[in-house]
């Protein structure tokens, strides 16, 4: 009823390969059957193509779901009716050159103001964490430095 609105942009990104394979990582949830989560409070319940479903220790269980694509460009994950809050992410790639792609996480979000003062910091940390971790995977020392990377 008295949400405010909450956007985090994150720093720009630099990745060291073709937009394409960033992209298909990153456009299938499925994908997240691989990943082990460092921070054990959160489990991975099911993920397919479209929808991911997080269990969180204490904070329940919610679905992410992948409500647009624009190929080697653009995913926006949106949260269903069942998240605490309401929250879009748009992940942007732009491909410069070859082995030479930028990444911009913008986080939007609807808190009450209780709920802003406290997540805050926290959804901020959350973005910069996920920019350093998409570098580090796709950095220039990885199997992923190739433009013929399958995801």
């Amino acid at each position: 009823m008295f949400d405010s609105e909450l956007k985090i942009v994150s720093r720009i990104g630099k990745l060291h390969t073709a937009s394409a394979p960033i992209y298909r990582l990153l456009s299938d949830f499925s994908f997240l059957n691989q990943v082990q989560i460092p921070d054990k409070r959160v489990k991975i319940s099911q993920s397919d193509h479209d929808t991911c479903t997080l269990n969180i220790q204490a904070g329940g269980e919610f679905t992410l779901r992948i409500v647009e694509r624009i190929p080697t460009s653009l995913v926006k994950i949106a949260a269903d009716e069942s998240s605490p809050f309401n929250f879009t992410l748009w992940i942007q790639l732009k491909e410069l050159e070859p082995y030479d792609t930028r990444i911009r996480i913008t986080l939007n979000a609807k808190l009450n103001p209780l709920m802003k003062l406290v997540a805050q910091k926290h959804l901020e940390n959350f973005v910069e964490t996920l920019i350093s971790k998409l570098e580090q995977h796709f950095g220039p020392n990885t199997p992923y430095y190739n433009t013929n990377y399958e995801a």
